[in-house]
């Protein structure tokens, strides 16, 4: 009878917690969706889905240097998760030869001086 006054207990608990704990507690869960292709020279394609709405995908291409002797791997990817306002955020980055680059209307931006 303890047993299931504690199980029911724990459940009321669970049931009750406030939406940050249980946004908190999904985002345990694994992949609802995974797929990822590689190459033989490093190159790949990622794309996953989670159960509390978070969606990756990344892609990681080699580019040839400026001068032609090397490869570089180029990646470029974007990001979008549900925050706990309810709000959807997108964020999309790259890495490569120019530099890295993250963009994203919540990201602040640095002012530009006139």
């Amino acid at each position: 009878m303890k047993l299931i006054f504690v199980a029911a207990l724990v459940f009321g608990v669970a049931i009750a917690a406030p939406p940050s704990v249980q946004s908190s507690r999904r985002r345990t869960m694994p992949a609802l969706q995974h797929e990822e292709v590689h190459d033989e020279f490093g190159q790949y394609a990622l794309r996953y889905v989670t159960a509390e709405g978070t969606v990756v995908s990344e892609r990681g291409r080699l580019v040839p240097t400026p001068d032609g002797r090397a490869h570089v791997l180029v990646v470029e990817g974007e990001t979008s998760y549900i925050g706990d306002d309810g709000k959807t955020y997108v964020t999309k980055y790259s890495a490569g030869l120019d530099g890295s680059r993250v963009e994203g209307a919540h990201i602040p931006v640095e002012p530009v001086e006139v």
